[in-house]
C-alpha cells in the first residue's frame, strides 16, 4: 500500500475482470436483440462502460507494444463465431462491424477471426464494384500503360489524381519494355500484383526522402519530417498518393515490403495515443531517449544544465531552432518542470513533426479503405496485415496442405518431392523470390496460404532435354509452371536461374 504500481499479478486480475465486464454488455445476444440503447438510460452505468473500456484501452494499447501478459488473456475464443458464420453480403458484414462488441473491445476477439471479417468486408466490396474474376460480367477497369525501369515514375504519372473511388475499380497493367514493346499476355490480375509491389517496394524507399528509417535497430519506416525541405510544398501531396498505394494494396489483399513504425501505425488507426510518446521515441532515436531518462533521473539541480524549452531541428544540414512552448527559448527547465519538457521533447518527435505527413497519408488510405474497417486491429495486428507475418522462412507445410497440382503431377511425383525439398533447404532470400516469382508477393497473406485466391499450383511440364524450358509461372492464377528434370541438382539449378532473372512476363 506505498503508492507504487500494480504487480503484474494484479495487472492481469485486472484484466481480465474488465474483459468479462465488457464482454457481458456487449454479448451478441444484446446486439442482436437491439438493446445496446438500454444503457443509455442509465448515465452512471454508460460513464462505467467508457471508463473501463477506456482503461482497457490504454492496457492494451502498452501491451500491444510491451505485453502486460500472454495473448490469451485478452480474448474469449467463442465470441462472433456464429454471427460470422450468418453474414453472406456486404451489408450483413458491414452491420457486424458496427456492433457495440467491435467498437469497444474488438481485441476480445480472436485476431483471425477479426482478419476473416476485415477480408470479406473487403472481398464483397470488391465483387460488386469490379465484378467476380471468374464471371464475364466484370465491371470496366482503369488501363495503365507502365514501362519496366520506370515504375515510380509511369505508377504517378497513371494513377495520381484518380478520385479515392476510382481506387477501389479494377486496374488493368500492360507493361512495355525498355524499347516501347508491350509484353505479350493480357493482366489477368498478375501483372497489376506485380506492379503494385514493385511500386510500393520503390515509392517508400528512404531514398526518395518521403520515409526515414527509425535507429532502434529494426529499420522500420516513418514519414520523414525533412521531406518538405526535399520535396517542396507539394511534399503532402505525394504521401496522399503513398496512401492510396497503401489503400489499394490492402483492398485487394496484396502484402506489400514496408514495415512500419508503431508510433506512424497508431496514426493510421486514427487514434494515436498519447500515454506511449516516449516508449516510441526509444524505438524512433535511441540516444535521445536515453538522454531524456538521464534528465528525468538527474538527482542534481536541472537549471545547472542551461536547458531551455526549445529544440534543434535538422533538415538536410540546416539547423533551426524550434520552441516547445509560447516564448519556450526564455523558460528554464528547472527540477520542477523537466517532466513538461521531457514530455514536450517526446511529443515533438513522435507526432509533431511528422503530423501533416502522417495526417496526408492517413487522409489518402482513407480514401480507399474505410477507417473503421482498421480500428478492428491493434498496431502490430496491422502490420501483419500490410506486410504479412514477420516469420522470415516461409511456412513449408502450409504452403504444401494448400496446394494443387496439374498437367499430371501429383504429391507423390518424383519432381513434387524434388521441388519441395529444394524449398525446404533454400536461403530465405530465394523462397521470398520464388514466391513472389509466382505469385508476385513476396510474403505469404495474413491469413496463411489457405487464404491465397487462386491456390498456389504446380503445373507438370514434360521435357526431353534439361536444356528445353526454364520453369515459368502464370501470376495472374499463381501458377508454377515446372518441367520435369532429370535430377534435384539441375531443377535447383533452373528454379533459382528462374526466380533471379528479373524477366517479365515474356519469359513464360
Amino acid at each position: 500500500g506505498g503508492g507504487g504500481p500494480l504487480p503484474l499479478h494484479q495487472i492481469r486480475r485486472a484484466i481480465v475482470a474488465g474483459r468479462d465486464f465488457l464482454v457481458r454488455l456487449t454479448k451478441e445476444e444484446t446486439v442482436a436483440q437491439g438493446s445496446e440503447d438500454a444503457c443509455k438510460d442509465d448515465p452512471y452505468e454508460l460513464f462505467l462502460v467508457y471508463a473501463v473500456s477506456k482503461l482497457m484501452r490504454d492496457l492494451y494499447d502498452r501491451s500491444s507494444r510491451r505485453p502486460l501478459c500472454h495473448p490469451k488473456l485478452w480474448l474469449r475464443e467463442d465470441l462472433l463465431d456464429r454471427a460470422l458464420g450468418k453474414c453472406k453480403s456486404h451489408g450483413d458484414y458491414c452491420v457486424l462491424l458496427d456492433t457495440p462488441l467491435l467498437r469497444v473491445m474488438p481485441y476480445a476477439v480472436p485476431f483471425k477471426r477479426r482478419l476473416k471479417i476485415f477480408e470479406r468486408i473487403i472481398t464483397t466490396d470488391r465483387i460488386a464494384r469490379q465484378g467476380s474474376p471468374n464471371s464475364m460480367a466484370q465491371q470496366p477497369s482503369v488501363r495503365l500503360n507502365v514501362t519496366r525501369g520506370r515504375i515510380l515514375e509511369d505508377g504517378l504519372l497513371a494513377v495520381n489524381g484518380m478520385h479515392g473511388t476510382s481506387w477501389r475499380r479494377r486496374f488493368n497493367v500492360i507493361f512495355t519494355n525498355e524499347f516501347g514493346l508491350a509484353e505479350a499476355g493480357i493482366d489477368a490480375g498478375g501483372l497489376f500484383k506485380e506492379f503494385w509491389c514493385d511500386l510500393s517496394r520503390l515509392a517508400f524507399h528512404p531514398n526518395y526522402a518521403l520515409f526515414a528509417t527509425t535507429e532502434g535497430g529494426d529499420d522500420c519506416l516513418y514519414p520523414n519530417p525533412s521531406s518538405r525541405a526535399a520535396h517542396g510544398c507539394d511534399h503532402t501531396i505525394l504521401f496522399e498518393f503513398l496512401g492510396k498505394v497503401l489503400g489499394k494494396a490492402l483492398y485487394e489483399g496484396l502484402v506489400i515490403q514496408p514495415k512500419f513504425a508503431h508510433f506512424f501505425v497508431s496514426f493510421l488507426r486514427g487514434d494515436y495515443n498519447y500515454l506511449h510518446m516516449l516508449p516510441d521515441l526509444e524505438t524512433k532515436d535511441p540516444e535521445l531517449y536515453k538522454n531524456l531518462t538521464f534528465l528525468r533521473n538527474y538527482e542534481g539541480d536541472v537549471s545547472d544544465l542551461a536547458l531551455t524549452f526549445t529544440i534543434a531541428n535538422d533538415d538536410f544540414g540546416t539547423a533551426t531552432e524550434v520552441p516547445l512552448m509560447p516564448d519556450g527559448e526564455s523558460v528554464e527547465v528547472t527540477n520542477r518542470n523537466r517532466y513538461r519538457y521531457i514530455n514536450a521533447v517526446a511529443k515533438h518527435h513522435v507526432h509533431d513533426r511528422v503530423r501533416d505527413q502522417a495526417e496526408a497519408f492517413t487522409r489518402g488510405l482513407w480514401n480507399v479503405i474505410d477507417k473503421s474497417w482498421l480500428r478492428l486491429f491493434n498496431e502490430p495486428e496491422l502490420q501483419v496485415l500490410i506486410s504479412g507475418s514477420s516469420q522470415e522462412r516461409i511456412n513449408l507445410d502450409d504452403l504444401k496442405s494448400n496446394t494443387k497440382y496439374a498437367g499430371g503431377y501429383s504429391p507423390l511425383d518424383v519432381n513434387v518431392f524434388r521441388f519441395w525439398n529444394i524449398v525446404k533447404n533454400m536461403a530465405v532470400k530465394d523462397q521470398h523470390a520464388l514466391l513472389r516469382f509466382v505469385t508476385s508477393c513476396e510474403r505469404p497473406p495474413p491469413l496463411g496460404f489457405a487464404s491465397l485466391n487462386p491456390c498456389f499450383c504446380l503445373q507438370r511440364i514434360q521435357i526431353f532435354s534439361d536444356s528445353d524450358k526454364l520453369p515459368a509461372a502464370s501470376t495472374c492464377f499463381n501458377v508454377l509452371k515446372l518441367p520435369t528434370y532429370s535430377s534435384e541438382k539441375v531443377m535447383r539449378q533452373k528454379i533459382l536461374e528462374s526466380i533471379n532473372s528479373g524477366s517479365g512476363f515474356d519469359l513464360s
